[in-house]
């Protein structure tokens, strides 16, 4: 009897494995042949699921914003305060920096790859994704702070790789935390004045 094969599941887990590889050699530096080989599968089989590299790439970036929004859920289901809830989305960011460094060269790269462009607004409908995310988790609804905040994410995966050193990191994190309350507070105001 032929072996019962869920396409849907098969192809999520083809995109999972996918991540590694592209983190490893970016965008440009991946081929078909290369990704059929790390997932030890046939070319065919592979454009069977995908049509094209850019194909899986979007399917892939797609799927993780998902997953971390999922994960990013489950983490402030456990947390009651507005303050709790964003004190607890950058102590995720801090503590998975190389996922998101990694993320972050990836999308870097595609940009380069498509001269600086965008094709069919891939990118920001997957920060649009993220920001409308989070603005109903944490509670900022579709302000503006959820672009802020979003940014401010940015600026501490960016910092990561900047700062090696851990007591700098430290030092820089707690600098970060004391702005954030400052800025914390700005927006439970407008976002208490909003409700």
């Amino acid at each position: 009897m032929p072996k019962i094969v869920n396409h849907n599941e098969y192809r999520e887990e083809l995109l999972d494995k996918c991540f590694d590889l592209f983190a490893r050699g970016g965008f440009q530096g991946v081929t078909m042949r290369e990704i059929g080989k790390e997932l030890n599968i046939s070319t065919g089989t592979l454009y069977h699921y995908f049509p094209s590299k850019e194909e899986i790439f979007r399917q892939m970036i797609f799927q993780l914003s998902q997953k971390q929004v999922v994960i990013l859920a489950e983490r402030f289901n456990r947390t009651k305060s507005f303050d709790e809830r964003i004190q607890s989305m950058l102590q995720y960011v801090n503590n998975n920096e190389v996922f998101f460094r990694n993320v972050l060269f990836l999308i870097i790269d595609y940009y380069r790859q498509n001269g600086l462009q965008d094709p069919e607004n891939f990118i920001r409908d997957i920060v649009a994704y993220y920001r409308k995310s989070l603005g109903e988790l944490i509670g900022f609804g579709d302000s503006p702070a959820c672009g802020a905040l979003f940014t401010f994410c940015l600026g501490l995966v960016v910092q990561s790789m900047i700062e090696s050193e851990p007591k700098e990191k430290e030092e820089i994190f707690l600098l970060i935390k004391h702005m954030l309350d400052a800025f914390i507070k700005s927006i439970s105001t407008n976002v208490s004045l909003n409700q």
